[in-house]
């Protein structure tokens, strides 16, 4: 039963009907878990085979997978139409696998498979068309094959590059896949729009061995990422990690390292916005080149690390900016109150106010405040990215 899963984890896709159309590559065992990834964000799903993917995977794990019959050959209902044709059922067609056979068949215009024969219609019609490949790197690499995902490209097809890996042209993961729909299914209110985004804590060094750092998660800043990238921006993500996120991530590891990271970032121009949402280490030290020896008590002499929101206000008044200010055990006016301190102090557009005293800080779910300079206040309490998506509509709304 599909709908014990459906938008369990958000409704970013509520109310589409994706069809999922499959070819005969051994990455087809895939899919049943795509599917239902889908379905997780609120879609339905129809699927498609070729003759080659039957061989594979059979028909009854994606109709146990989507909840719905598997279309295998085309008959009397001409079902190809009924999904993809003008005015068709469907809001997209994602071909994934698909291997070099089936996209060499779709930049040419050859129909002879149920998913070639969905494609054509899709292509004449306008239904979006995502192609995920997955081959042999040798295949990947024939000319005719790279000659013929431009081909693609050039008909508006989107096309997810694979990971290259054991000599493998890997089928891109779910996550990656799962992103690139909901983005061209989303509202794209910031198509056009460059984003940075710091996230994460930051760590110091002590010596060779020992840090300095902060108990944040990073969460947050890599929820409000994807989800800009979900809205159509170009993100960059800064951050003390290496998620392997479908966007741009800069790793750094102290809050100097940061700071040369995102004024670096910004001046190679064109960014819209940044969201700090970063746990800036504020303290930091010259660290000792050799092992600092245990036993006995430490002294450690701290200094101040530079601001980073203040340094970017500095360098480009002109962009759009969201602070956050985490506080701990405060009352709802208080913490508004130091928000909109910020606010001032450092010409924010945005600030989220975070008592962290109450929790947030490595955990699942969070609670804040969402200040914008019109006065407004809105309180947000849930998972991370249900907080992020409500960050990105407010900086969607300053942005428009």
């Amino acid at each position: 039963m599909t709908s014990t899963i459906s938008c369990t984890v958000s409704d970013s896709l509520s109310g589409k009907l994706i069809v999922l159309a499959v070819t005969g590559s051994i990455a087809a065992v895939r899919t049943v878990d795509l599917a239902r990834d889908l379905i997780r964000r609120g879609a339905a799903v129809h699927s498609v085979m070729s003759g080659a993917a039957t061989e594979i995977l059979h028909p009854h794990a994606l109709e146990y997978a989507s909840g719905n019959p598997v279309v295998t050959r085309i008959t009397g209902r001409v079902e190809h139409v009924e999904f993809c044709g003008v005015g068709g059922r469907a809001d997209l067609l994602l071909i994934a696998p698909a291997t070099a056979n089936t996209i060499g068949k779709i930049a040419w215009g050859i129909d002879d498979t149920p998913v070639t024969t969905y494609a054509t219609t899709a292509l004449g019609s306008g239904v979006p068309v995502v192609v995920v490949p997955a081959m042999h790197e040798a295949m990947y690499r024939h000319p005719a094959v790279m000659s013929n995902l431009e081909a693609l490209r050039s008909m508006g097809v989107v096309v997810l590059d694979p990971r290259i890996e054991e000599e493998k042209a890997k089928i891109a993961e779910s996550r990656t896949v799962v992103l690139e729909v909901e983005r061209l299914l989303g509202p794209n209110d910031l198509a056009g729009r460059r984003v940075l985004v710091t996230g994460g804590a930051t760590a110091e060094r002590v010596d060779p061995i020992r840090i300095l750092t902060n108990r944040a998660s990073g969460k947050t800043g890599a929820e409000i990422a994807l989800e800009a990238r979900r809205r159509g921006a170009e993100v960059t993500l800064v951050h003390r990690g290496r998620l392997g996120l479908p966007l741009k991530e800069v790793y750094v590891e102290s809050a100097e390292d940061m700071l040369r990271a995102v004024l670096a970032e910004l001046e190679g121009g064109g960014y819209d916005a940044i969201v700090a949402a970063a746990a800036v280490s504020d303290y930091t030290r010259d660290p000792s080149a050799d092992k600092i020896k245990s036993g006995g008590e430490l002294v450690l002499r701290l200094r101040p690390t530079s601001k980073i929101i203040a340094a970017v206000r500095a360098s480009h008044p002109e962009i759009k900016m969201v602070g956050f200010k985490a506080e701990t055990f405060l009352s709802d006016e208080e913490l508004i109150f130091r928000a909109r301190e910020s606010m001032e102090k450092n010409r924010l557009d945005i600030v989220v106010g975070n008592d962290v005293g109450r929790g947030g800080m490595g955990t699942e779910d969070n609670r804040v405040l969402i200040l914008s300079r019109s006065g407004r206040v809105a309180e947000v309490a849930g998972k991370k990215r249900e907080i992020a998506e409500a960050v990105v509509d407010a900086l969607a709304g300053e942005l428009s």
